[in-house]
Parts: C-alpha cells; structure tokens; sequence
C-alpha cells in the first residue's frame, strides 16, 4: 500500500477477516509505519524509506528531477520487496495498485496477484470521469461520453509523464506483467495491472457505470472499531450539546491553504451557540491554539478518529477515503473541502448520493464556513441518506465475499 494511514488502516478488516479464516497475514510497510501494524497485532517486513541517489544530469533538471528520484526510489521498493517475497513462503500479494510495479516480481514468481485498490479508481472508459475529477457522470449517449474524455483528458498530465519517463528507464515493470501473460490498462494514476481487483469501499458509493465492471470487487466501509489508534482526553465535553469534528487528513497540514481554513473553522465555531468543535490540525495545532480558544474548541495534533465520529453530528473533512468510509460507518454528514488526488471525486459520489456537501478548501472567511455548515444542517435529507447509508454498510456482506474471492484466487 502507498505510506499513508487511510489507505493502510482500510486493510486491518480484511486482514482480520482472513486471519479468522485460518490464514497468516504479513505487511511490507516503510518503517515509519512498521509500529502502527504491530499494535494491531499483524506481522510485519519493514523497508527503509531512506535512498542515496548519485547525482547525475537527472537530479539537476528541473521537471526530471521529482520524475528520476521517483524511479529510483521505486526500484530500490522493487529490489526490497523481491528480497522479501524470496525470504518469505508467500502464497500469494495483494497489491495497491498505484504501486503495481514495485510488486510486479510477485509475478515472475508465480505468485497470485490481485490489487487492493485502497479508493474508486479504475481503468480508464467513456463510460465515467476519472476519480480525479469533480464531474458527476451525465446519462448515457454521445455527449456524455465527450464529457468524461474531457474529464479523463485534463487530469491525464501527471500520470502520463511520470509513465512516459518509467518506460523510458526501462525498469517500470511492463516485463513481468507481459511475460506473466497478464496485461496492463491505462487508469487514474497511470498504467495499472488488469487483474481481479477489491476496492475497498461499499459498491453503494460507487457511480453507476463502474459497479458491474469485470472482475471489479467491493469491501465495503472495512471499518475495524476496535482499531487502536490512542485514547482521547474527554474531560470538558458536554454529551448534551452537539460536537462538530473537523480534519484534513494525515498531510492537511502541508496544504497550503490549511492554516487559513482552520482558522476560518474555528471563528466559525466560536460565534455558533451552544456547539463544540474537535480539530485535528497535525503540526499546526500549537499555532492555533494560540488563538484564545474557548473551551467549547479542542485544537489537536492527532485524534483517535474511530473515538471522536461516533459522538459527532457532523464531520468537516477533505474528502480522504479514509474518513469517507468511517463516516459513513457511524452515519455522520459531511461537509467536503477536496484538494487533491481522488478527492474530488469522492466528493462528486458523496454530493450524487446526497451524503454530504461540498465546500472550497481555499475557504478564509468564517462566514462561508458557516453559511455551509448551515445549509448542511438544514439537509433532512442528507441526514436521512447517511443513516440509510451506514445501516446499508453495517448489513453488508461485501468484505466476507472479498475474503470468497481471495481464498478463489489463492487455490
């Protein structure tokens, strides 16, 4: 899985779920991250996240320099991975596959491959806009299709180049899948394998277009609530008034319009009667807590996100499928300020389902946020789609059948 807690978090139910069916689970995760599986009493590999490039023509032009240390540092993954599948009696990988080619030599071995597809991506098809947009899909005919190429065409760049620049290298992997036998599509981050594919997410979240697509298998929330993420200091909060939790994910504080949402967050909540707010602003929570805060306004670093949302009445987030699923696990309405990457488009499937609304994360006047926080609470509607939503995810039988399908594969 790509280094980031949203993504790995969404794993810790289905590992459990095989682990229950009498199978050894083992992670390949950076070190940074090694502790936290450990805690949730899965094994481990770890690999140094820490490389040493010479420095060359490469690392000194503009443009190519992200694209060759990108490569490298891909290799060297490659390189550890392969050292682990040849150390350890694997029976088979799952993959997320945005890193698809630092996983191909599982398939040099022989090993079963299938991605773990940690959002909604997908290959690329007229049928739908790319994950990466904000376009909802229009109903059928010649018109909608010329809408998702446009969609499909403005977010193809990034990915374009940086697959352009691994082929070009020779290392990017293309040689295992072709002589596997296997094939690799065109999709929202670039080449991705064509292989037998969990999301995990419900398919309930999902646009129309893609539910049925072959091969195409769904997780649903993979929420673990007995995940330990820490303990949360509760002393000053008041159950008989409503909580408001606003976070923007494990790099929010690295946006640059970060600093002015929060603050326009938390002017928002100190003029709004009889309301508490919990912040999780990583590194700028000392900064914002600079700021007098009453005691109705808890500024944090990090919050144990699965204590804080079932005891919330709305969730302020960036759209990140983490939050998105564990939202829709207690049923919470979302008001949505997407940045980047898959955001916008889970934005558009939380907006379609009428889950949550959107917002502008370039938002600095309190009056907006609270005009939209306003207009989210007056949603009866909304609120009625989220608890049907979380009712519909708690009976689901999605992640035992995902399980169904990886004991198929395995045999």
């Amino acid at each position: 899985m790509l280094p980031e807690y949203g993504g790995l978090n969404a794993t810790f139910a289905l590992a459990r779920a095989l682990v229950r069916r009498g199978h050894r689970v083992r992670y390949f995760v950076p070190e940074a991250f090694e502790a936290h599986v450990t805690r949730q009493g899965f094994e481990s590999t770890r690999y140094t996240e820490r490389l040493a490039v010479s420095p060359s023509w490469a690392t000194r032009v503009p443009g190519v320099r992200f694209l060759h240390l990108r490569a490298r540092y891909n290799e060297h993954l490659a390189a550890a991975f392969n050292a682990w599948v040849d150390a350890d009696a694997l029976d088979g990988v799952l993959v997320d596959p945005v890193v698809w080619n630092v996983a191909a030599g599982a398939l040099e071995r022989r090993l079963p491959y299938l991605s773990l597809n940690p959002t909604y991506s997908a290959p690329f098809s007229l049928d739908y806009p790319s994950v990466h947009s904000s376009a909802i899909p229009p109903r059928g005919g010649a018109s909608a299709r010329a809408r998702n190429l446009v969609a499909w065409t403005f977010q193809a760049r990034i990915p374009w180049h940086r697959s352009l620049y691994d082929r070009a290298i020779g290392w990017a992997g293309h040689g295992a899948f072709r002589r596997a036998g296997r094939r690799l599509r065109w999709g929202d981050f670039g080449y991705r394998p064509d292989v037998p594919e969990l999301v995990i997410g419900p398919r309930a979240l999902d646009f129309e277009p893609l539910r049925d697509l072959p091969h195409r298998h769904y997780l649903g929330t993979s929420v673990e609530p007995s995940r330990h993420d820490g303990t949360f200091d509760w002393s000053g909060y008041d159950a008989s008034r409503p909580l408001a939790y606003c976070s923007l994910g494990t790099f929010g504080d690295d946006q640059v319009p970060a600093l002015r949402f929060f603050t326009a967050v938390i002017e928002s909540f100190r003029q709004r009667e009889g309301w508490q707010l919990i912040m999780s602003c990583g590194a700028l929570a000392e900064q914002l807590r600079s700021k007098a805060l009453p005691p109705s306004i808890r500024v944090e670093a990090s919050v144990p996100q699965l204590e804080v949302l079932p005891r919330a009445r709305l969730f302020l987030n960036h759209a990140g499928i983490g939050s998105v699923r564990e939202a829709m696990y207690f049923g919470v309405p979302m008001l949505l300020f997407p940045f980047g990457a898959d955001q916008p488009g889970l934005t558009a499937r939380l907006v379609h389902h009428q889950l949550g609304l959107r917002g502008d994360i370039r938002t600095k006047d309190a009056r907006v946020i609270t005009e939209r926080v306003d207009a989210l609470l007056g949603r009866d509607d909304i609120t009625a789609a989220m608890e049907a939503m979380k009712q519909r995810c708690r009976n689901s039988r999605e992640l035992e059948e995902g399980v169904d399908v990886i004991e198929r594969h395995l045999a």
